[in-house]
């Protein structure tokens, strides 16, 4: 079978540049057309800078990076350094980009890259929605070039910016209500199913090896281990036969400000499905198998 056209939508942050690695370790499965920026984990300046970063160190510089929105759609921005870092890939030891970022706004990117390709295209959605909205916004038609949406984000149980809310969708909820009522087939996975996706140290370190990319993982969940909450996405992508999901709905909380983001989720019927189980362990395994790749490439 053909490699699965698909775009990544993210705020690197350590989590995605986990799930971009995993993604650019395999191109026989996946293969990374692009990658646009998003406001998030950090302010887009750093998110558009560290999406370059992890495509180079990956041995990837030909992939085309994009800065797209930098707040949300009626909110200001409430980004994440505190989780993340001031610059989203502190500790890492990547180097800085080689390259400059490509000078079209992501959504302008967006609107070009569904025009043009010969299928409809998957977008990987990994940060909060506002470039996906937008484009939504923009270019309603488009909804029907874009084949399917995997998205990290909301939660059925307690959140984790709040009591209420999972942080990708509390940090532009309006925008999460776009993209959820807009009917484009979505996959989601949930802080349910990814907050306890914590491996051993000892699992990282194994990695360390494994150039640059291996380096980098070792080095920045050895100074603040956080969940593979984004990985889960390139891993459904990779390996769906490790997850059952099940159809739903979703609505978004955009009127009370005590629950803003919140997602209310109904099983059993609607236009996306929602992860309801992982197979924790052979995905870790899986893992650590496709970023072996990265040992037989020159290092970075």
């Amino acid at each position: 079978m053909s490699p699965l056209q698909v775009i990544y939508d993210c705020d690197p942050g350590k989590d995605d540049a986990f799930a971009l690695f995993l993604a650019l370790a395999r191109p026989d499965v996946l293969n990374v057309v692009a990658v646009t920026a998003v406001e998030g984990n950090v302010p887009v300046a750093f998110t558009t800078s560290n999406a370059r970063r992890i495509v180079e160190a990956a041995g990837r510089s030909e992939i085309p990076v994009y800065r797209g929105c930098a707040r949300p759609i009626l909110r200001p921005l409430d980004a994440g350094e505190q989780v993340q870092g001031a610059g989203g890939l502190d500790d890492s030891g990547l180097p800085g980009q080689v390259q400059p970022e490509h000078p079209e706004h992501a959504v302008t990117a967006l609107i070009a890259m569904l025009e043009a390709a010969p299928e409809p295209l998957t977008i990987a959605a990994i940060g909060p929605l506002t470039n996906i909205a937008v484009l939504l916004v923009a270019r309603p038609d488009l909804a029907a070039r874009i084949e399917h949406l995997v998205i990290m984000g909301g939660s059925e149980g307690r959140g984790n910016l709040g009591d209420f809310a999972e942080y990708n969708i509390r940090i532009d909820p309006h925008a999460a209500a776009c993209v959820f009522g807009s009917g484009i087939p979505a996959t989601l996975v949930t802080l349910d199913q990814t907050r306890d996706l914590r491996p051993p140290m000892t699992w990282f370190e194994s990695m360390a090896g494994f150039g640059a990319p291996g380096r980098a993982l070792a080095a920045m969940w050895r100074a603040d281990p956080i969940a593979l909450y984004d990985v889960a996405v390139t891993g459904l992508m990779l390996w769906p036969d490790l997850f059952e999901t099940q159809p739903c709905s979703v609505m978004v909380e955009t009127c009370d400000e005590k629950r803003m983001g919140q997602t209310r989720i109904v099983r059993g019927q609607g236009p996306c499905r929602i992860v309801t189980t992982l197979d924790a362990a052979i995905f870790y395994d899986r893992i650590v198998e496709a970023m072996a790749a990265y040992g037989e490439r020159p290092s970075t």
